[in-house]
């Protein structure tokens, strides 16, 4: 069989069976047999061998976790352009939003197909980048639609010191909004969280604010860090593209940051949020690792298709997680990646020299991930007791040790519903 097959038990239980179980962390599983009774995974077991004949050729994986996007793009049909110098990418995403600043609906509807994309692609919690409260509005309705669970992550900007109060001011407005109701066994079905969002667009006041918000509401943090070369010269030496750039908007003011500053001042501060995520993180040095190796509640986010589309030099993923750090992988969005496939971030991961087989990959898009957005990891595994939410991808193999490179060229992950 090349689909997966539900079919009815005896006892009104639905029967799947699966030529590969692949859970996060664990050794896979051959040819099994997961029963499901009122929506739970009641029994995992070998399939028995007069039943071999109806396993489907698929591997059965867990629901994915997406900790970074931006939906708001989710209308692109490919990457804006050019990809550099970085700036310039900066320009077409503020001439985007401007084209379309005249209609909310636009947005809200971007956000709706975006969340809906993700849900097909097997993505059940999503860590969503908002830059309006249309946008928050539009995810908390998706999320609706679909069944999943998100954080809203409300996007700060203002990189003059007569910004600081009016930013200030949303993000208060943000976490104090009422929680919503229980639909993902967290709590809530939309968490609300802040990102103030990059060192080059965020005044350090702000910034500081914005983190001490989020401390005393226990609200996750998000913001882009260590993206580009382009950030650390600025933020060490007051000069380069960033400087010209900041200049052509009349925001420049040498005085707004301090000569010297790297990108740990910055973790330093994320770290006393409860979770903070630190975006891209393409350019973190010794510092920055050691300070992450020992506060792994700052994860890193690597958006691998993003940064190649970037032409980044290769990210020091593996490095981080060596030494302790916890990495988790995102899409960020259509406006620098062809899709929303957070399953076709880690293939593109898995697929590089020298990397672990999938399954030790797959923390990073499901119980870490979640772990790192504030939900139950173990919600994130196909086990006994488990609300059964899963996904499938084509996989014709028939032996672990041909399963990896199985996993990696397979076709795109899809939902499984019951």
């Amino acid at each position: 069989m090349t689909g997966i097959n539900i079919e009815p038990g005896a006892h009104g239980e639905q029967v799947i069976r699966c030529a590969w179980l692949v859970n996060p962390g664990a050794a896979p599983r051959q040819n099994v047999r997961v029963t499901i009774v009122d929506d739970s995974v009641a029994e995992i077991c070998e399939t028995p061998v007069d039943e071999l004949s109806q396993v489907a050729a698929v591997a059965l994986m867990p629901a994915f976790v997406n900790v970074h996007t931006h939906l708001e793009f989710s209308r692109l049909s490919h990457p804006l352009s050019p990809p550099a110098p970085f700036p310039d990418w900066i320009r077409a995403v503020v001439r985007y939003r401007s084209a379309n600043s005249d209609g909310a609906p636009f947005t809200a509807d971007s956000v709706r197909a975006g969340l809906h994309e993700s849900h097909a692609a097997g993505v059940r919690l999503v860590g969503e980048i908002s830059t309006t409260e249309g946008g928050v509005t539009a995810l908390q309705q998706a999320l609706e639609e679909t069944g999943n669970a998100g954080v809203s992550f409300r996007e700060l900007i203002g990189f003059s010191a007569d910004q600081v109060s009016a930013q200030l001011d949303v993000a208060d407005r943000h976490v104090a909004a009422t929680p919503t109701s229980d639909i993902s066994g967290s709590g809530q079905d939309l968490v609300r969280g802040l990102s103030p969002h990059a060192p080059y667009s965020v005044h350090p006041e702000l910034f500081e604010g914005i983190v001490d918000i989020a401390r005393r509401a226990t609200a996750p943090v998000a913001m882009h860090l260590a993206e580009t070369i382009d950030e650390v010269e600025l933020l060490q030496s007051q000069t380069g593209q960033f400087v010209n750039f900041l200049q052509s908007l009349n925001l420049w003011d040498p005085q707004i940051l301090s000569r010297g500053t790297t990108s740990l001042r910055y973790l330093e501060k994320l770290a006393q949020a409860e979770r903070a995520l630190a975006i891209h993180g393409n350019y973190f040095g010794p510092a920055e690792i050691a300070f992450l190796s020992r506060h792994p509640h700052v994860a890193v986010v690597y958006c691998p298709r993003t940064h190649a589309y970037f032409g980044h030099t290769p990210h020091l993923w593996q490095r981080l997680q060596a030494a302790g750090a916890a990495v988790l992988l995102g899409t960020d969005s259509r406006a620098s990646n062809p899709d929303l496939s957070v399953w076709k971030e880690l293939q593109f991961v898995a697929g590089q020299n020298n990397v672990a087989p999938v399954w030790e990959l797959l923390p990073m898009i499901t119980t870490t991930a979640a772990d790192a957005l504030g939900f139950n990891r173990e919600d994130f595994k196909v086990k006994v007791g488990n609300r059964f939410r899963s996904v499938s991808v084509p996989c014709e193999c028939d032996s672990e040790s041909r399963l990896n490179a199985a996993l990696i060229r397979s076709a795109a992950a899809t939902e499984v519903s019951l």
